[in-house]
């Protein structure tokens, strides 16, 4: 009988852990729908109390709100809050966000190496504008070793991403590279982590 038990209990947990993205997910949904249509004052008071319970969707829209005064009080290092939380969770926009608050200095001390370390994080997830920092970085060598293989990696990822800047300023990096560097590097780029839209 134990066994039976023990068997039954564990086959409801993992039905109820698979349940919960999707119970997340809707319950995201009236907040989700007030963001879009630009209610930021109700999409706050909805997605508060999910960024309150841990939720990291709800945690990054409430520092996007925050970041922006969009439905509430206009606060960096509130803002910074709610993207630590969320980036901890591996959200990867919120890591990008934070990437940025720690390059500006914005609601975070100023620290380049954090802010390269959360792009790469946020790159390794498809996230295309962070791509594209993350290459502008290795290129000049801020926050992480100047390296013109890695610089060209991120940036032609960035670009296959939608962010055409990233085409253009590979150039500089290509001048440091031999001919099978180049084409090595491509050849890798073409399987570059993708943001699913």
């Amino acid at each position: 009988m134990n066994v039976f038990f023990g068997r039954w209990m564990g086959g409801l947990l993992c039905m109820a852990a698979l349940a919960l993205p999707w119970v997340a997910r809707a319950q995201l949904e009236p907040a989700r729908a007030a963001y879009e249509k630009e209610d930021f004052a109700a999409a706050y008071k909805l997605y508060k109390p999910e960024a309150d319970k841990g939720v990291a969707e709800a945690q990054y829209r409430v520092g996007l709100m925050h970041k922006f005064g969009w439905g509430a009080a206009r606060d960096h290092a509130e803002a910074a809050r709610w993207f630590t939380a969320a980036a901890e969770q591996s959200h990867p926009e919120a890591q990008f966000e934070l990437g940025i608050y720690y390059k500006d200095g914005r609601g975070v001390a100023k620290d380049m190496v954090k802010s390269a370390a959360l792009f790469l994080k946020s790159s390794e997830q498809g996230v295309g504008i962070a791509q594209l920092n993350l290459g502008r970085y290795y290129l000049a060598g801020t926050g992480v070793a100047k390296d013109p293989v890695a610089a060209y990696y991120w940036l032609t990822a960035a670009a296959q991403n939608g962010y055409i800047d990233g085409m253009a300023l590979r150039a500089p990096a290509a001048e440091e590279m031999t001919p099978e560097q180049i084409k090595e590097t491509n050849a890798r780029a073409k399987q570059a982590p993708r943001k699913a839209n």
